[in-house]
């Protein structure tokens, strides 16, 4: 294929030396008359055919590009100008600066105007323009603190935050001499060895310039060179770290501290236990406790009661300790407390005075606090620790335990009781008052054995102890129930088994608890049993309490007489109760005349 050729203008170029002088530049030059006639020009200008008609620069400069040239020769200006070239095509126009010249050529005025072709530093200067936009804007929109410091120390820039971080507004910062005028000397001292030409770093407290607010900061400063190594001065950044700092000290409190008492830990009480295990802190005493009656208040009135028992006893053994005594959540219900150079007598004492504040305990939550506690003495070096503190601490506590056990249970019990008998608003504790002084009636009636009179008493006692939980709108709703509260109503026979299963005391009527809505055409809650299979002192206990409920008020009916009772028992016997206990039963009253009591 034939080499394309250069396209060629209309006005001829004369070989001549002006032109011969024009060959050797790169510039757009152009000599023309004042008429814009196009007297020569550099071989250069071609290559603006290749952008543009040729001939819209052939013989004669356009009119008003033409004047706007002659107005620039005619004023003292710079010696370039800025001046676009024009193109036909497309309106498009070449970015240059512009030499303006008069002269003489054949003795006629022409000028000379020479034009260098500035698209590439245009381009250049757009991406340096953009570059610093993008720095402007990370600079303005940091979240750390930027700052830049000239080398007497003197703030030439900073953006927001770093005012932000200082405690002051940015205007204030301006000019501000960061060697004189701030207080802080190590932050002071991180801006001198930037200065110096080495990197500066503080981390530490810091406080505002305005307001006295004290917070963390971490500051780096570094010296700024040029390519060639000229100082230009300090750039600084400076982040606030306070809640990073918190973050950090809360992670190494927890790493230490047991979350729901705030007392040290298991881990941090082997390294105590180590750190003390040395003959200046002899004789070491040890004091183990553990919590009487946690899981059963757990069960009986849900974890946050146990929580609250666990805090309770924590401030507790808290409470009037010496300055050399530490305080430690073994585990679960166990705690322990170190004493170093501490004989038996204040071992014995301090439990005494343990034992003291929880019986005078007048803080919240249902459950007295309880603990069992025992002590081990290391004397001598040669003693294992492990044997002398440990091990005799725990046995001890625990034959505490056996002792106190069961008064920690009967005490929880009896708040179980005083709860149950609060519910619906006391009538609950009226109508087990009731039942037992039935129950004792019955009794002999029916020849009960002694034992299964005692438990049925428990029964008549504790019958509903899984209502303890029960929220109490609840419990006064009136028939029928809604889904929801039917089913919280539903699950107490099976909650009451479960606390009667955990109070040696009850668990002989706990079978008898999770029975007591059973009914004889096995309809009943919550396993489904009938006729045999309901335990008899259950069967026994229906009649009774059927008997009471309809003939006292309740939220959902009123009263009825006695008669009308024993009628309704009489209706229901073979679906809810027992067919031949519940024709003895009402035989008995009417025996005695009771059945005829309006």
């Amino acid at each position: 294929m034939a080499a394309k050729k250069a396209p060629t203008f209309q006005t001829p170029v004369s070989p001549t030396p002006l032109q011969d002088l024009l060959e050797g530049f790169e510039d757009y030059v152009f000599v023309f008359d004042p008429s814009g006639h196009i007297l020569h020009r550099s071989p250069s200008t071609g290559t603006l055919s290749s952008q543009g008609d040729p001939e819209h620069l052939g013989s004669y400069l356009p009119r008003g590009f033409l004047e706007r040239v002659l107005y620039l020769a005619e004023r003292e200006s710079p010696p370039f100008l800025p001046l676009d070239l024009p193109l036909s095509q497309g309106g498009q126009r070449v970015p240059t600066e512009a030499l303006m010249g008069r002269t003489l050529l054949g003795g006629q005025t022409a000028f000379v105007l020479s034009c260098r072709d500035t698209r590439h530093h245009r381009q250049n200067e757009d991406v340096l323009e953009k570059s610093e936009e993008r720095y402007h804007t990370i600079f303005d929109h940091s979240p750390l603190g930027i700052v830049h410091i000239d080398h007497d120390g003197i703030v030439t820039d900073l953006n927001e935050t770093f005012a932000q971080i200082m405690g002051t507004q940015k205007e204030r910062l301006l000019g501000f001499n960061m060697i004189e005028k701030l207080v802080n000397p190590w932050m002071r001292r991180a801006v001198l060895d930037s200065l110096a030409g080495t990197p500066g770093l503080y981390e530490g407290q810091y406080t505002s310039l305005t307001g006295g607010k004290t917070s963390f900061l971490k500051a780096q400063f570094r010296p700024m060179t040029s390519r060639k190594g000229t100082f230009l001065g300090v750039v600084g950044v400076v982040e606030d770290i306070s809640e990073r700092r918190e973050a950090e000290e809360q992670i190494r409190f927890l790493n230490m501290h047991d979350p729901l008492t705030g007392l040290l830990n298991r881990r941090c009480f082997d390294q105590e236990l180590q750190r003390l295990d040395t003959p200046e802190h002899l004789p070491l005493c040890l004091i183990m406790g553990d919590v009487n009656g946690l899981k059963l208040a757990n069960d009986a009135f849900g974890h946050p009661e146990g929580d609250i028992l666990l805090t309770t006893i924590a401030r507790i053994l808290q409470q009037d300790a010496g300055p050399d005594e530490q305080v430690f959540r073994w585990g679960g219900d166990e705690f322990i407390i170190l004493l170093p150079r501490a004989d038996a007598s204040r071992a014995r004492e301090r439990i005494a005075h343990i034992h003291a504040l929880c019986a005078a305990w007048q803080g919240r939550g249902l459950v007295r606090p309880s603990i069992s506690l025992g002590y081990g003495i290391k004397n001598a070096p040669e003693e294992d620790y492990r044997d002398v503190l440990l091990k005799t601490s725990e046995d001890r506590m625990y034959e505490v335990k056996m002792r106190e056990g069961r008064r920690a249970r009967l005490r929880i019990l009896a708040a179980l009781e005083e709860r149950l008998h609060r519910v619906s608003g006391g009538e609950m504790g009226l109508h087990v008052n009731r039942l037992l002084r039935w129950c004792d009636w019955i009794g002999p009636r029916m020849s009960l054995k002694e034992g299964d009179h005692k438990t049925l008493r428990l029964l008549c006692q504790f019958h509903d102890l899984g209502l303890v939980g029960c929220p109490q709108d609840i419990l006064d709703l009136p028939a029928p129930l809604q889904e929801e509260a039917f089913f919280a109503r539903k699950e107490h026979p099976t909650t009451g088994y479960r606390l009667a299963k955990s109070i040696p005391e009850l668990l002989p009527a706990a079978d008898l608890v999770l029975s007591h809505h059973e009914q004889w055409d096995g309809r009943g809650f919550p396993q489904g049993l009938w006729q045999e299979s309901i335990p008899f002192p259950v069967r026994l206990f229906q009649l009774l309490d059927a008997l009471d409920v309809l003939t006292h008020p309740r939220p959902y009916d009123p009263p009825l007489s006695f008669p009308l009772a024993l009628a309704e028992i009489r209706r229901n016997r073979g679906s809810l109760f027992d067919p031949t206990l519940a024709d003895r039963f009402a035989a008995l009253l009417e025996a005695e005349g009771i059945a005829d009591t309006p």
